[in-house]
């Protein structure tokens, strides 16, 4: 089949579909057909969906460069949620570009976790409960526990400005109120005026400088850095999140953090060791360590 660089061909939606999945895979893409789909989708301005009923419709020469802009920028590895500027995370459209990590599937886990430890909390004292996202980029954990624990006052950390413009576009999007803080939990007073949460949640930077250094280009080139890897072990904040928590946790409340497969030992171990006594791992929908649910600390 003739490359769409050959100005002289119609194609039609089902063509490009196909010549474009298997130049993806030719490249080592993955989930080329997927990625296909969703750039022809936004080149259209269609839903997914409806390239199916329009499989006969051929595109006009605006429409097709359009399209060849976007799948160029996913040859050059740049990851399809950014070409097309969103992406979904426990079924609500989240805002995501360069400035903010591209929320991931294992981070759902983490958020049923804590959606189903707030609910078991406002059941035994019928308060309106406070929440704290720590590191929350693009505000996938705080937009979705805004709307998962209605009355609930959530807030949202983070220590870069553009990550919170686009948490704070995110939460507008999604019809929830969050309160954005910009602050570095590493700061001795990450918090001012102090207080006290009743749940506080984490998807921190986890990955160590040496594995970082062996992820795919899509990781590498284009997400924030700060947002993936802690610069050294991968367990910087962890070490910190223990002890903010043990005064920024309201009694009775917990703390959730999420981590690699390969690291719940670890954490589990740092959490011990500042004297949190409830220890509880979670694992993911494939099996794997993700999350600790941290209690009772001294």
């Amino acid at each position: 089949m003739a490359s769409p660089n050959n100005g002289t061909k119609i194609w039609t939606v089902l063509e490009l579909i196909t010549w474009s999945t298997a130049h993806l895979q030719e490249k080592q893409i993955d989930e080329a057909r997927l990625t296909v789909e969703l750039l022809l989708a936004h080149a259209l301005k269609m839903k997914r969906i409806q390239l199916y009923m329009n499989f006969d419709k051929p595109l006009t020469a605006e429409e097709l460069a359009s399209y060849k802009v976007l799948l160029k920028r996913r040859l050059n590895r740049e990851p399809v949620q950014y070409i097309i500027g969103e992406t979904e995370f426990m079924g609500l459209p989240f805002i995501v570009d360069a400035r903010v990590l591209i929320p991931r599937p294992e981070t759902e886990r983490l958020v049923e976790e804590a959606v189903r430890c707030c609910k078991v909390l406002a059941v035994g004292d019928g308060a309106s409960l406070s929440l704290l996202d720590v590191g929350t980029g693009s505000g996938c954990i705080a937009v979705s526990c805004a709307k998962l624990i209605p009355g609930s006052a959530v807030f949202a950390m983070d220590t870069s400005a553009e990550a919170l413009v686009v948490a704070r576009l995110n939460a507008e999007r999604n019809g929830v109120q969050v309160s954005f803080i910009e602050s570095d939990i590493f700061s001795p007073a990450p918090l001012a005026p102090p207080r006290r949460f009743d749940a506080i949640i984490s998807n921190p930077p986890y990955i160590s400088s040496d594995v970082y250094a062996t992820l795919q280009p899509e990781i590498t080139q284009f997400e924030p850095r700060s947002a993936e890897t802690d610069g050294g072990d991968g367990l910087s904040f962890y070490r910190r999140l223990a002890v903010f928590g043990t005064s920024a946790l309201a009694p009775g409340g917990f703390l959730a953090v999420e981590h690699a497969y390969d690291q719940q030992h670890d954490v589990m171990a740092i959490f011990s060791a500042a004297g949190w006594r409830s220890l509880v791992p979670v694992q993911d929908y494939a099996g794997n360590p993700r999350c600790v649910i941290a209690r009772d600390a001294q």
